[in-house]
């Protein structure tokens, strides 16, 4: 409409490295911390990890330590010597021992803390450890193929599973057995997949400390699993002892006291006297599972979910065995590369070999800056200038009195970077470094 301003933009002159980075990632404590783009993922799995062990550590395991038969001779040891006293307890303590003493000694609670504590700290390494990103580059103008291309007289081709391939996304040659995440929306090298319950990529930098957590986090759930198994087993036990004596005290009552008729078979089937009902039931075994598990809904529950996550990430850790094993990346088995395309695999150097290549080799330098919080300045501006408003009549101006309307490509080092490694930030340059650079 007349009589309105132009529309006017402020020219940036500075700006933190993280607001200059294509990925999709979410950065942390102002850009030192850098997650991957599902991060919501990440702390839901953080989220569940911190709830399950407040139900082992809380319930599970305390329930087991009830169920301990050194736990109650500690208690028999507290008890003064009066007979009737100890012999009541001693009782107790018959009826409460078990033969599968290894849930209910120290190695249940050490395992647990440990597989916790490095499930925790492993999971956490994995989501902020640089998982191999290869950087994009910001300029209109395709790169050259590699120096080690065939092209440039090397030995890796173009294209093709095992060659360089050329991504428009980055804009960038990426190496052979690197891919390009959707998700995170940058290249990775050596990809292997994105994990969405650890937020960000595995790759060929954190790909070791990933199995250690699958490791870790499968040992965890195996010994919760186990733990609520023994909890149910032993309150079903517990109740059927409880069961029995009251039986027995029955069947004595009904027979006037004689011994030869209170003979106990505890698997037989019964009748329920309910007032006037007498009609036949299920065997009582039956029963009293059934008031076992509704008398403990938690372990239960929780029971069935750290199976089923068991089942999962032990399958999991297994699958990753195998393709350590066989030198390869999940995405390279699920595409069959080296399985449907007769194409040899050259990182397979045999088993223990590849092994001691994922475990015992040196991780690959960072390409990514050291600190995504530090200030950018960009060429072309002076420190002193604040001004940094520019509008449609000065953009006239200064292209009339420009040689040249082209954008100049400056290539800028970021703050923490090392051996070379940039990204190139296009402007528009003002008229003095356009003339300079024609």
């Amino acid at each position: 409409m007349l009589g309105e301003e132009p529309p006017t933009f402020k020219a940036a002159h500075k700006f933190r490295v993280r607001e200059g980075w294509m990925g999709n990632h979410v950065f942390l404590c102002n850009g030192k911390i850098m997650l991957g783009s599902d991060a919501p993922l990440f702390y839901c799995t953080n989220a569940i990890l911190v709830l399950g062990m407040i139900l082992h550590f809380g319930i599970i395991l305390p329930h087991l330590i009830r169920h301990d038969p050194n736990y109650h001779s500690t208690v028999d040891d507290n008890i003064d010597d009066d007979a009737s006293t100890t012999t009541a307890m001693d009782d107790t303590t018959i009826d409460f021992h078990t033969t599968h003493l290894w849930t209910t000694h120290a190695f249940t609670i050490y395992t647990s803390l440990i597989a916790s504590l490095i499930a925790l700290l492993s999971l956490w390494k994995t989501a902020t450890t640089d998982p191999g990103i290869l950087p994009p580059v910001s300029s209109p103008i395709r790169p050259p193929p590699p120096s080690d291309s065939i092209p440039n007289g090397g030995p890796i081709p173009l294209g093709g599973p095992l060659g360089y391939r050329y991504c428009n996304t980055c804009n960038i040659h990426r190496p052979p057995r690197s891919k390009h995440c959707n998700s995170c929306n940058c290249c990775v090298g050596k990809f292997d997949h994105h994990c969405p319950w650890v937020g960000t990529c595995i790759g060929e930098r954190n790909h070791r400390i990933f199995f250690v957590f699958l490791i870790s986090v499968s040992v965890l759930t195996l010994v919760v699993t186990g733990s609520c198994l023994r909890v149910l087993g032993e309150s079903y036990r517990e109740m059927a002892l409880q069961d029995e004596e009251e039986r027995k005290q029955l069947v004595q009552e009904e027979s006037g006291g004689n011994d030869d008729d209170a003979f106990w078979n505890p698997y037989y089937e019964y009748k329920h006297h309910n007032g006037n009902d007498t009609s036949s039931t299920q065997p009582f075994h039956f029963q009293i599972a059934f008031r076992t598990l509704s008398n403990l809904p938690i372990e239960v529950a929780f029971g069935l979910f750290s199976l089923l996550c068991a089942w999962s990430l032990t399958s999991l850790t297994c699958f990753h065995a195998l393709i350590i094993t066989l030198a390869q990346t999940t995405n390279e088995r699920v595409r069959g590369v080296y399985q449907y395309g007769g194409i040899g695999n050259p990182a397979n150097e045999g088993c223990w070999s590849n092994w001691m290549g994922v475990f015992c080799s040196e991780t690959p330098r960072s390409r990514l800056p050291s600190d995504f919080s530090e200030v950018v300045t960009l060429p072309g501006f002076n420190e002193g200038d604040e001004r940094g408003v520019v509008n449609d009549k000065e953009i006239s101006s200064r292209e009339e009195g420009s040689t040249t309307t082209t954008p100049v490509v400056e290539e800028t080092l970021w703050p923490g970077w090392q051996y070379s490694q940039s990204f190139t930030a296009l402007m528009a340059a003002p008229p003095s470094m356009t003339n300079q650079s024609s």
